[in-house]
């Protein structure tokens, strides 16, 4: 929106105060002596005009999901040919090799964040399916792990949808960073919560019962009718590269990484994330707006999708999000 007000329009209104005023003054010296003349005055000068400009909020709206996409785009890295991955109704989290009051607060900073996204947290004693280690010699322990039960790492060795593939499982092996996770998911039947693609332990010598049969609902284009569950995720944490971060900021950093994808190269630099920790730890204190309304998102949009069509309702709902919290 512009508006102006025109020299010409002011110089108008300026002539008719001035008429109004001397004939005002001329009743009254009807009926009063005549008083002394008065100095005449110039008119005061007009001011320069004010341009006022404003935005459609379909403009803003445009613009915030587009930086929403190169978020996702940079950071998400769910397993090729599958939706986003996400625990199913509750996770169990589990810490070793630190002390028991340091474990118990990391434990308890995912499961923080485990429970503001609907999730129940595993009751002590649960078996882990989140593990974090501790570790002084994080890259041999990497790497000894994936040696001993490869399979462990690539179920269906990395055919079948359930984690990315051997040559990002050398990196996770051969990582320098302070802290590394290898992510494994399943495809599965929301009806009955099985299984639901067919693994090499299955049995084919009967080629109409080899894997599982899905039933979809309605098929579509949009709809696959199954979900993609996380199944086991393990991070190694090099504690001697630790420096300049508390254990609030490593918590919360664990707790994105415990709950959804997330791409260890990813560039997050330009977006205000607990994932750029290590890159300026004095930035963040720990979880940030930001991180909270991605990973909600996450655990909110329609799983049965098709993951374009899941990455569309992930925009939505975090850009939802972004302008309900902007209204406050």
């Amino acid at each position: 929106m512009v508006s102006r007000l025109s020299k010409h329009a002011i110089g108008l209104a300026l002539a008719a105060s001035a008429l109004l005023a001397a004939a005002v003054a001329a009743q009254d010296a009807a009926r009063t002596a005549p008083a002394a003349a008065q100095p005449k005055t110039d008119a005061p000068l007009p001011q320069d005009e004010v341009v006022v400009r404003g935005r459609r909020m379909s403009e803003v709206e445009n613009e915030l999901r587009i930086y929403i996409q190169k978020f996702i785009g940079s950071v998400a890295a769910p397993v090729p040919g599958r939706g986003f991955a996400r625990w199913h109704e509750h996770v169990c989290v589990g810490v070793n090799n630190l002390q028991t009051d340091a474990a118990q607060y990391i434990v308890d900073r995912i499961s923080a964040l485990a429970l503001e996204v609907g999730l129940e947290p595993g009751e002590p004693g649960c078996t882990p399916e989140v593990l974090v280690v501790f570790a002084t010699n994080a890259k041999e322990l990497a790497t000894n792990l994936v040696k001993k039960d490869k399979r462990a790492f690539l179920p269906g060795m990395g055919l079948s949808g359930t984690a990315l593939d051997r040559d990002k499982l050398d990196e996770f092996a051969n990582s320098d960073k302070p802290v590394r996770w290898w992510q494994t998911s399943m495809p599965i039947d929301p009806h009955n919560g099985q299984r639901a693609i067919r693994m090499q332990q299955d049995d084919c010598s009967d080629s109409l019962n080899c894997g599982p049969w899905i039933n979809v609902e309605g098929p579509s284009r949009i709809h696959s009718g199954t979900r993609d569950d996380f199944r086991q995720i393990i991070i190694i944490v090099d504690g001697t590269k630790l420096h300049g971060t508390t254990w609030q900021q490593l918590g919360d950093y664990l707790a994105v990484i415990s709950l959804a994808q997330v791409n260890p190269d990813g560039d997050t630099s330009a977006f205000d994330s607990i994932l750029n920790l290590f890159k300026n730890p004095a930035a963040y204190s720990g979880l940030t707006d930001w991180d909270r309304s991605y990973v909600k998102a996450l655990y909110k949009f329609d799983q049965e999708r098709n993951p374009f069509m899941q990455q569309v309702d992930l925009v939505s709902v975090m850009a939802t999000q972004q302008r309900d919290r902007a209204q406050k």
